[in-house]
């Protein structure tokens, strides 16, 4: 059947972790605008790979926050950092007992490690069921554990010293987690968003989510939306599905189109626990703040933090060569360029055919 002759279907979860809603015109409600004072963080990081090999991944990492308030960046309260830096090694390793991955943490200002997690959690079992993957993708998949552990580190800090009660906090992707490791985290900073009542949130810039058809749930939504003449400029569709119990994904998820003059759609999540005692009324209130900072002409649609967020966080390609450049130096100064050369062109064929 061609793509375009499905029937848009209904949500597809897996039915033991979610419990999903067939599509409703009644899960349509309009963002009305709202005045409020309470403050926005939003959370992006990045990582990118300086060198590989098969037996380790030397990674640059990024992370970046900002909090707004009445439509301005504000300037923090605490010495938290704004953005931080650090270069990460992953290398698989291997002894009688087992063999694992490992992550060793580097950082220009040592004073910033507090913000990061620790090494000890960086350690990670291959065999373990959660990465039966082939050697490159779980190599990339372990590479960035670093940094997504980072960006739950820096959320705690910043829930801990910089945000009220009411206060939003907006991550990039979503709230769901890959690791029992990486669930220790997501505990931690939760339960103190939960104490504090910061409202903890994610926003996808992608959504692979479908249909129980194979439609594009984004997609579906949208269709429905026309099919069923809802007129809304701007709207939450909610709810789509509702995490059950379970450590890795805690979220109340929906769609959204926070501008009229966008026909992006974006999939949101609130922290289910959260959920369970707002109204319809508190939850549209928290959606209608943020479409009110997703009206700037750059990026309409798109709350203008997480855009400002993801600039500074990125690593571009001219940062990669910076720090190739730096560490060839070093290599060469110490006399291991040659042995750390020959593994690389294990690995690397790839990137000159691209050149080619």
């Amino acid at each position: 059947m061609d793509i375009s002759e499905r029937e848009l279907g209904d949500p597809f979860f897996n039915e033991e972790r979610y419990e999903t809603y067939p599509l409703n015109k009644e899960n349509f409600h309009e963002i009305i605008p709202i005045k409020s004072d309470r403050k926005i963080c939003c959370i992006d990081g990045g990582n990118q790979e300086l060198f590989p090999a098969p037996e380790y991944s030397i990674q640059l990492n990024r992370l970046y926050f900002n909090i707004f308030k009445n439509k301005k960046q504000i300037s923090f309260k605490s010495d938290i950092p704004r953005k931080i830096e650090f270069l990460s090694l992953t290398s698989l390793n291997r002894n009688l007992q087992e063999t694992y991955f490992k992550t060793k943490l580097a950082l220009e200002q040592d004073s910033f490690r507090k913000y990061l997690p620790s090494e000890a959690d960086l350690r990670i079992n291959a065999f373990e069921f959660d990465f039966k993957l082939g050697n490159k993708a779980l190599m990339e998949r372990m590479a960035s554990m670093a940094r997504r552990f980072s960006e739950w580190t820096i959320a705690e800090n910043i829930i801990d010293c910089e945000l009220d009660e009411g206060d939003i906090i907006i991550k990039d992707g979503s709230l769901q987690t890959s690791h029992a490791n990486e669930n220790k985290y997501v505990e931690k900073v939760f339960k103190k968003a939960k104490k504090k009542g910061v409202i903890f949130t994610g926003l996808s810039k992608t959504c692979r989510l479908t249909t129980d058809t194979g439609f594009s749930l984004i997609a579906s939504i949208d269709k429905f939306a026309e099919e069923n003449d809802i007129r809304f400029s701007e709207w939450c569709y909610y709810p789509i599905a509702r995490s059950k119990e379970g450590k890795d994904h805690k979220a109340a998820i929906s769609i959204v189109k926070l501008n009229r003059n966008s026909n992006s759609l974006f999939r949101f999540e609130i922290l289910k626990e959260q959920t369970d005692t707002m109204s319809i009324r508190e939850i549209l209130d928290l959606i209608s703040f943020i479409a009110d900072y997703s009206r700037d002409i750059t990026i309409p649609g798109y709350p203008y933090g997480l855009f400002d967020a993801h600039q500074w966080a990125r690593v571009r390609n001219e940062d990669i060569i910076s720090y190739q450049t730096l560490l060839d130096s070093e290599l060469i100064r110490k006399k291991s360029w040659k042995e750390f050369n020959s593994r690389i062109k294990a690995v690397n064929m790839h990137d000159k055919l691209d050149e080619l």
